[in-house]
């Protein structure tokens, strides 16, 4: 089972910085996604990934972002500072409120530069959408105004790139430098996976790691299996079995996995009680640790084990659950 809404949104917000803080992974995306144009131009071989923590709060809640620094070169020969600023959105449908935080982003930048008595920088917004419903966010911040063309020139505008995992095809054949970086192309999948709950994507990958020998890499196929764990509705023995029938080794795999979830339930029960008092409250929150538990397939005796509730309570618990 999956996670609530909250826990999805800090698995994505965490998963998305693991893939895009790598300057390899950011440079293999926006080559991927960038028009041919604009990418002529930049100087994607020297890149670096800035610091966003210092952006307002206010439109964070839902979002997570990354900036890309490089250069562009001119026509007279001169190299313009770009930031490639990256937004992750993953609500299930697109806000209007990506359009307010990316004018944040390039208000923050742009007085920093004047402060600091230097010309403003190019910024190149870029969204990465993997919610499960269309997206209706308009291209440009001026076409959210109802107005007539005539007074749009008068408006503050710009446009954003665009990447929405619900209109790309994984499977195309123009993602095949893309398949190079099996660790980007697994991510990119799985996180459009995760908002359709899209298992067919995932045996695909278990196949495409079987045919580019990317098992091998224990350490990496353990994270990503964690976040398929934290983002589908799937229990461990169905991922074993898929596993099995993609022809990969699940023996090393699943048993860390499930010390993995065993000792993040126990780090969790223990400091979420350890201030609290009441009977009551510590009662409440051992059956909400034992039902996340049981969706998740632990065994009886370890649930019993782990939230101190008696047999006959656990079984209530799943009488009521999607375990069956």
């Amino acid at each position: 089972m999956k996670n609530t809404t909250t826990d999805i949104q800090h698995v994505n917000d965490s998963f998305f910085h693991k893939i895009f803080d790598s300057p390899e992974n950011a440079r293999d995306f926006l080559d991927r996604i960038l028009p041919a144009g604009l990418k002529k131009q930049l100087d994607l071989a020297h890149i670096e990934i800035g610091d966003t923590k210092y952006i307002s709060n206010e439109f964070k809640k839902g979002f997570s972002d990354i900036v890309v620094r490089t250069g562009l070169k001119t026509k007279k020969g001169q190299n313009l500072p770009v930031d490639i600023y990256f937004l992750l959105e993953h609500k299930t449908e697109g806000r209007v409120e990506v359009l307010i935080q990316v004018l944040k982003y390039m208000v923050f930048e742009w007085e920093k530069d004047y402060n600091n008595g230097k010309p403003p920088r190019l910024i190149i917004p870029v969204v990465f959408y993997h919610g499960a419903e269309e997206w209706k966010v308009p291209r440009a911040f001026a076409d959210q105004f109802e107005v007539d063309d005539e007074i749009k020139p008068y408006l503050l505008d710009y446009r954003y790139i665009l990447f929405d995992t619900n209109s790309w095809d994984f499977r195309d054949e123009s993602n095949h430098e893309l398949k190079k970086n099996v660790f980007l192309f697994t991510a990119m999948v799985l996180m459009k996976a995760a908002c359709k709950n899209d298992q067919g994507a995932i045996r695909e990958i278990f196949r495409f790691w079987h045919q580019r020998g990317f098992t091998d890499n224990k350490d990496i196929v353990l994270f990503f299996m964690r976040y398929i764990s934290q983002t589908q509705d799937i229990k461990q023995d169905q991922l074993k079995e898929i596993l099995h029938k993609t022809k990969i080794d699940g023996g090393d795999i699943m048993p860390t996995l499930a010390q993995q979830f065993r000792e993040e339930f126990r780090e969790e029960f223990m400091e979420t009680l350890a201030p609290q008092l009441r009977e009551e409250g510590m009662k409440k929150k051992a059956k909400e640790t034992a039902l996340r538990m049981l969706n998740r397939g632990f065994d009886l005796n370890t649930i019993i084990d782990m939230t101190g509730l008696t047999k006959s309570e656990i079984e209530a618990l799943a009488s009521q659950s999607t375990f069956h």
